[in-house]
């Protein structure tokens, strides 16, 4: 009897516990205790000849989207590898359903900067605390004339798929898959069509005036707009983004390399590198542009005309 009341009491002292820096017994192991990969590190198990925790992709894997089938499909372009000015043939049967699936999309990726009501005055796109702008290029309105009468579905498409303007808006390919970019196309045309009558859903858009007959103002006046040069720089003396092209042909600027003659030579490095001569009290926010020398020559005598 003695020896068992000094077993129990054995027992009841070392159940106490105490402070030990010792892992834990586990008499029975399961996942708490096995290892486990961990990407960005070496495998340690042997369970890959190449040593690697990361794996990459099975040879001959093509993702979702790069398939190159259907290039309308996929990259929004037709058969010339042009923009697409129509829709794709199962979002215009179901224009409607297409649309209304697309509406949730919009308010998810594209509402933060453009806005619930499209107009470019999403919560990104406002005020900073200090009451500066947050974004050195302001998203544009969607209800704009140069986008809802005049770029085609498959640039729209294409801004969402790659980006524009040099990644000042990203590609949202990794966020939204091909089906529901084109349900978002689908969406911004039917509230542009609702907003104003004359929107047409599959519009013939300006995707680049005729140069081949040499360079004119008009086709400049055309560039202007389809080359999105007026979402920074304005016309009618008004200070935007960038500088006013009003009465700017000519004219001595003040740049971050000096003084700066508006000439031929000028326009072109403007175009091709412009972070090489900045106006003063400008940001430096405009991408090199990819144009032709007659396209260049044509925005050069649309300049000229802007007294």
């Amino acid at each position: 009897m003695k020896k068992v009341l000094l077993l129990s009491l054995m027992s009841v002292a070392g159940c106490r516990g105490w402070d030990t820096e010792e892992r834990p017994i586990h008499l029975i192991k399961n996942m708490d205790t096995q290892e486990r990969g961990r990407a960005g590190r070496r495998d340690s198990t042997g369970l890959f000849a190449d040593g690697r925790m990361s794996r990459l992709p099975v040879e001959g894997t093509v993702a979702q989207g790069q398939l190159g089938e259907d290039p309308l499909w996929e990259e929004g372009v037709d058969e010339k590898g042009e923009p697409s000015k129509v829709l794709p043939a199962n979002v215009k049967t179901e224009f409607e359903a297409q649309a209304a699936h697309g509406r949730g999309r919009f308010e998810i990726y594209c509402t933060p900067c453009h806005g619930p009501a499209m107009d470019g005055k999403g919560t990104i796109a406002a005020l900073a605390l200090d009451g500066g702008p947050r974004l050195t290029v302001p998203p544009p309105s969607l209800h704009m004339e140069r986008i809802s009468k005049e770029m085609v579905v498959g640039k729209i498409y294409s801004a969402i798929r790659n980006g524009v303007n040099a990644g000042n808006m990203p590609s949202y390919a990794p966020q939204i898959p091909v089906a529901d970019r084109w349900a978002i196309v689908a969406y911004v045309k039917s509230e542009q069509m609702k907003k104003d009558p004359a929107v047409q859903m599959e519009p013939g858009g300006v995707v680049g005036p005729d140069t081949s007959k040499g360079p004119t103002a008009e086709a400049g006046a055309v560039l202007y707009k389809t080359k999105t040069c007026n979402a920074c720089h304005s016309i009618d003396g008004s200070k935007l983004v960038g500088p006013s092209f009003k009465g700017v042909w000519g004219k001595t600027e003040q740049t971050s390399a000096g003084d700066v003659v508006v000439d031929m030579a000028y326009l072109k490095e403007s175009v091709t590198a412009p972070m090489a001569k900045i106006v003063n009290g400008y940001p430096p926010a405009m991408p090199p542009q990819v144009l032709t020398d007659p396209e260049i020559e044509s925005i050069a005598l649309f300049l000229q005309t802007l007294k």
